[in-house]
């Protein structure tokens, strides 16, 4: 276990974070053994993954394996003249080939720094000090695995539908060749996915109790609770709501800090992806056009088929950056309700020290100034995918004009 850096947690695990355990020890054997993980799990010292030269040797080894077969293919499609960029799957599983091969690279170049960073992560610790719905955390679960499982046995179903059509002499299991590159490119990104519905809970729980020291702080200060309690009582129950204050501001820095940390380690492949779906989604749309246009104006057959196939990846492409796009939004929005829950607190009649970490929390929300941008080139929320289906619209136009204008010069 330790050599495929899977975090062995001494203290015991409450049940809602059994199953995020358990999905991490999923993942980080997955990373491993696609060659996306150069790093083992260590007891010794404060840092838990560090860097494994054997594993990295592995990394390499599935890098040569990838380029030489793929890589390879696209080179010999190059060469015999079928290197086709019209086909809707053929262009996605080029592009994905693309992705996935600079995720090799990337990851075992950052391999070290990957290792540091989630060796500073304490999640489960966090997991087990707050409150965290177990519906909450089995929906969000759910999620991802509809992204992770889901799409790829979808386009796994294409796949095998058009093999049988087009190669039905060809097995089916060969089509496992053609979906292999489609997941490897897309599973930094899930695993993204993944840190930001984990992120979002358990900020969620933070804004909860949050929410729960503001209600008692506000009802502590109303006229006739005043009068009810004394002096002493007042300060004490302040000073106790005060530490709990700075907890919750520790945990919010955490959450800001470290998924920040996370999407840069990620942000290219995240770029890489958005990318191959912009583009797929052009395709895919222009195709859908080319054949309902050579069906009208040259009269072919409709090839109802091949247009189904191309749809299924067009709607994999835009639910892919649709849920990318919710995810990001939704923990902003819950970023952002941590800070508007601040400044619901009345402090007209606290305690100097209950004021004093009020005025830290809210300075630590303003510094941080939460944002999800990948390089700090855009920024990923719910108007990216308005961005994108505008991009793709104007795309298509361009190429909508350009075809009609050749079949009626």
């Amino acid at each position: 276990m330790g050599f495929l850096g899977i975090r062995l947690s001494r203290q015991p695990i409450q049940g809602k974070g059994k199953l995020v355990h358990g999905l991490l020890i999923m993942l980080i054997i997955m990373l491993t053994l696609f060659g996306l993980f150069s790093n083992r799990f260590t007891l010794r010292g404060r840092q838990r993954y560090v860097f494994s030269k054997k594993i990295f040797a592995y990394s390499i080894m599935v890098t040569t394996i990838f380029m030489s077969i793929y890589v390879r293919q696209i080179y010999q499609d190059y060469i015999n003249s079928q290197l086709n960029l019209r086909d809707a799957v053929k262009l996605y599983s080029y592009m994905n080939i693309t992705v996935a091969t600079i995720n090799f690279f990337t990851q075992m170049i950052m391999s070290k720094t990957a290792g540091k960073m989630m060796s500073t992560v304490p999640l489960f610790k966090t997991l087990n000090e707050l409150h965290i719905d177990s519906g909450a955390i089995r929906k969000s679960v759910m999620l991802a695995l509809i992204k992770v499982l889901g799409f790829p046995l979808v386009m796994e179903f294409a796949l095998v539908m058009q093999q049988r059509r087009n190669e039905p002499d060809v097995y089916w299991t060969w089509t496992l060749h053609k979906l292999f590159p489609m997941i490897i490119s897309n599973f930094l990104n899930n695993c993204y996915f993944g840190a930001m519905i984990i992120a979002t809970n358990i900020a969620e729980a933070v804004n909860e109790r949050l929410k729960a020291v503001v209600d008692q702080v506000n009802f502590m200060q109303q006229a006739l609770n005043r009068q009810l309690q004394s002096k002493y009582y007042r300060i004490q129950r302040y000073c106790t709501l005060a530490d709990e204050l700075d907890d919750l501001a520790i945990k919010y820095k955490i959450i800001c800090v470290k998924s920040t940390e996370y999407m840069a380690l990620m942000s290219l492949s995240i770029i890489l992806s958005l990318i191959c779906h912009l583009l797929g989604i052009t395709v895919g749309v222009f195709n859908q056009y080319y054949g309902i246009a050579e069906s009208i104006i040259v009269g072919k057959q409709f090839d109802g088929f091949g247009a189904l196939i191309n749809l299924v990846f067009l709607t994999i492409s835009i639910l892919e950056i649709g849920l990318l796009t919710y995810v990001s939004n939704d923990i902003l929005n819950v970023i952002r309700t941590t800070g508007s829950s601040l400044q619901e607190i009345n402090l007209q009649n606290a305690d100097w020290r209950f004021r004093q970490s009020v005025h830290a929390f809210a300075l630590q929300v303003n510094t941080i100034k939460y944002r999800i941008k990948p390089m700090g080139l855009f920024e990923i929320d719910i108007s990216l995918i308005t961005s994108v289906l505008s991009a793709v619209a104007s795309f298509s136009l361009i190429l909508v004009q350009s075809d009609l204008s050749q079949r009626f010069k």
